[in-house]
């Protein structure tokens, strides 16, 4: 049987070693200014609640390769997570991959926030906070690192051997920071960015600066919430996928006319959205998009195939 008829099986390795970060943040900012277009392809987002741990399921699509994803993750509530993604060739009209997708999720949220600070921060060397320790904080201080973008990065998690692990194994000529409290690690930042599941508000007001960009990252699914009252209000406001960030993101908490303020990331980085005019500071609400997996599931198989990564099934034998 060719390979044309079957199926390119990749593991989570085979898929961490197709991704670099700037084909990802290449892959990710075009998806995220193809969503705020009028022609980008429909996209489906649900939770499944389940004792102990949520089910999420995102399909969605691009034209160009004509990639259609769809994804089922399956996160416990205690942070970890594991999944796979159904890769389909909507021109062919065939199933082309299955591809584990605990990397590529916490991968594409990470190149998602380092594509929009580099879009949002215009100071030069910013003061950076991290929020959260765990796999997509991880990826995002690698992506970050990738930037060269700041030499200080302080960092809380609720397990302070971890905040303290991420401190002592980042780069050389880097301060580095591990914070006993998230007001010692947002205070006077620059940059703050929250990886957490947190399902109560761990960023107060008071503690943040006037000036402050603040990319929330966290927040996906029903209850979960990182930011505090106040906060939304007091910002100029971006989405990644604005539908779904007003249904069970960060959005989804401020009054409907307070929400309805956010526009899509996706046209600033176009260009066709000049600064907000107003509030000084920012805040970025990302629920993750299926279109962006499409985009970086397209990445990934190309650099995979090209380098003849993986292994071939056929389901139908």
């Amino acid at each position: 049987m060719q390979n044309e008829e079957r199926i390119l099986l990749l593991s989570r390795r085979e898929v961490r070693e197709a991704m670099t970060w700037p084909t990802l943040f290449e892959a990710c900012r075009g998806a995220l200014i193809g969503l705020a277009s009028p022609d980008a392809l429909p996209s489906i987002s649900a939770q499944l609640p389940v004792p102990g741990a949520s089910l999420h399921l995102k399909a969605g699509a691009i034209l160009t390769p004509p990639i259609l994803s769809v994804k089922a993750n399956l996160r416990p509530d205690t942070g970890s997570t594991s999944g796979a993604i159904l890769a389909f060739d909507h021109g062919d009209q065939r199933l082309r991959a299955i591809l584990a997708s605990a990397d590529l999720t916490a991968m594409r949220t990470a190149a998602i926030a380092a594509v929009t600070a580099v879009e949002l921060v215009e100071k030069k060397n910013p003061r950076i906070a991290l929020i959260g320790a765990g796999p997509v904080a991880r990826y995002t201080d690698e992506a970050l690192t990738h930037l060269h973008m700041s030499d200080e990065i302080r960092i809380w998690s609720r397990n302070g051997e971890h905040s303290r692990t991420m401190a002592e194994t980042g780069p050389l000529g880097q301060n580095r920071i591990a914070c006993a409290t998230v007001s010692e690690a947002v205070k006077d930042a620059d940059l703050v960015i929250t990886c957490t599941p947190s399902r109560l508000p761990l960023v107060k007001p008071e503690d943040l600066s006037q000036d402050v960009i603040v990319l929330a990252m966290g927040a996906d699914s029903p209850g979960k919430r990182e930011l505090g009252a106040g906060i939304l209000e007091s910002s100029n406001l971006y989405a990644d996928v604005l539908g779904d960030a007003l249904r069970v993101g960060e959005l989804a908490y401020i009054a409907t006319e307070e929400a309805q303020r956010a526009i899509p990331i996706g046209t600033r980085l176009a260009k066709s959205q000049n600064v907000l005019a107003g509030n000084t500071r920012i805040v970025f609400d990302s629920v993750g998009s299926s279109a962006v997996d499409a985009a970086v599931v397209a990445m990934t198989l190309g650099i995979a195939m090209e380098s003849g990564s993986g292994s071939w099934i056929a389901l139908n034998d």
